[in-house]
């Protein structure tokens, strides 16, 4: 049988062991504070309410040709989609850095990249099942009225929106160690990339200049897309444009994430301090 066929079977399978234990380990330690089961089932219910609210007291009923209620209920997946990479994926070398593993982990032959990928992969299925659930049931309560015309449409739609969540929190994996200031920046980055994904306001209306840098972000492409599949009836040529975007900007950031942790690795085994903020 040929070597480099064994070599590269063997590859994939330690990248996915090491991406699946990461993943069950975040699961383990997130389900041990009573307070993360709470929090993602209430969170997307609040912040939901919240813009609900604000558009209901303006008095505006459509938001970009959409109903405000079907256009939040998107807009409340995506912000969670990001909000979870952000504090899983994004921050997994650093959770690395503060638990004094990482000069462990660059050592190690496992995969950063798996590793990345596994505390994203954790977080998604923590909160794939309460989120479902609640998005479910506000469509539900509000009769939110759905136009599917075409179900793969809806489903590339849907993976697009996740791999354009993931890839935002790779780059800023190696990124937050780097800067040694993690908090801070993701902090701050929270509502930015929420408003240029057009979470909570058409990427249509921000200023032209803004609008051109939201492009950049594959969240804005992958909100555009689930909008017109699940309440416009657009098929998958209507929305090919949007996941392309979505394969081309999430590839230059997966670049450039790739390129940052591995700055990080050389930085580790040169023995520079990575361990302070």
């Amino acid at each position: 049988m040929n070597p480099v066929l064994l070599f590269g079977d063997s590859h994939v399978r330690r990248f996915c062991s090491v991406l699946s234990g990461t993943a069950h380990r975040y699961i383990q330690r997130q389900a041990a504070y009573a307070i993360e089961l709470l929090r993602w089932p209430l969170f997307p219910i609040l912040y939901f309410l919240a813009l609900y609210l604000t558009y209901s007291v303006s008095g505006r009923e459509v938001v970009s040709g959409y109903p405000v209620s079907g256009f939040l209920l998107i807009g409340v997946l995506g912000m969670v989609l990001w909000s979870s990479n952000l504090w899983a994926s994004g921050y997994a070398i650093e959770f690395e850095r503060r638990e004094g593993t990482l000069q462990t982990l660059f050592l190690s032959p496992a995969s950063r990249s798996a590793v990345v990928l596994g505390y994203g992969a954790g977080s998604l299925l923590i909160m794939v099942g309460p989120t479902a659930v609640v998005l479910v049931s506000i469509s539900l309560l509000l009769r939110i009225e759905l136009a599917v015309a075409s179900l793969p449409a809806v489903a590339l739609s849907i993976a697009g929106m996740f791999l354009a969540a993931v890839s935002l929190g790779y780059v800023l994996a190696g990124f937050f160690v780097l800067t040694r200031r993690a908090n801070v920046i993701a902090n701050f980055l929270q509502s930015p990339v929420l408003l240029l994904s057009g979470a909570v306001l058409p990427v249509q209306e921000l200023p032209h200049a803004l609008q051109q840098f939201a492009r950049v972000f594959p969240l804005s492409h992958g909100m555009d897309a689930v909008r017109e599949s699940l309440l416009a009836g657009a098929t998958v040529g209507d929305v090919q444009g949007h996941l392309l975007g979505i394969l081309v900007t999430s590839a230059g950031l997966v670049a450039i994430g790739w390129l940052l942790l591995r700055r990080v690795e050389r930085n580790a085994r040169d023995g520079a301090e990575l361990d302070y903020e």
